[in-house]
């Protein structure tokens, strides 16, 4: 597809974002709540993995767009997948892990790369699998 089918549609489908957002973020949240309220805390530490999560965003978006997913959509539904596990990992370790004096300022620094990185790596991940599944589209035409 080019370019100029872009232009056409509008930066972000609302439905489509709403929709592709809260799978992964219901299944991730409650996997981490469950898993903590069993004892776990810990399991919070495997966001990076949960992060993977964000190719399916991409490809899942366009397919609910109508193959008409606009610039920003599948970057913004990835950011915001990224910021919801961020936020979800800044909840339950502030909550559940018990920190050292001496440590909170490490503790800080790793929760601001784990929002951060989160919104930069899954925004990166929805769109790669989003222009993919462009690509697919645009050869079975």
């Amino acid at each position: 597809m080019s370019d100029n089918s872009f232009s056409a549609s509008p930066a972000i489908h609302l439905g489509a974002f709403l929709r592709t957002l809260t799978a992964p973020l219901i299944v991730w949240g409650a996997a981490v709540f469950t898993v903590t309220a069993a004892g776990q805390p810990d399991v919070v530490c495997v966001t990076p993995a949960a992060w993977l999560m964000a190719l399916w965003c991409g490809g899942q978006y366009v397919r609910l767009s109508g193959g008409r997913p606009g610039h920003l959509g599948p970057a913004l539904v990835g950011a915001a997948l990224g910021l919801g596990m961020g936020l979800i990992f800044m909840l339950v370790s502030a909550q559940t892990m018990p920190i050292a004096p001496d440590e909170a300022g490490k503790s800080q620094i790793l929760t601001a790369v784990m929002v951060l990185g989160g919104i930069a790596v899954c925004a990166a991940l929805s769109t790669f699998t989003a222009r993919a599944t462009l690509r697919r589209y645009a050869r079975d035409r």
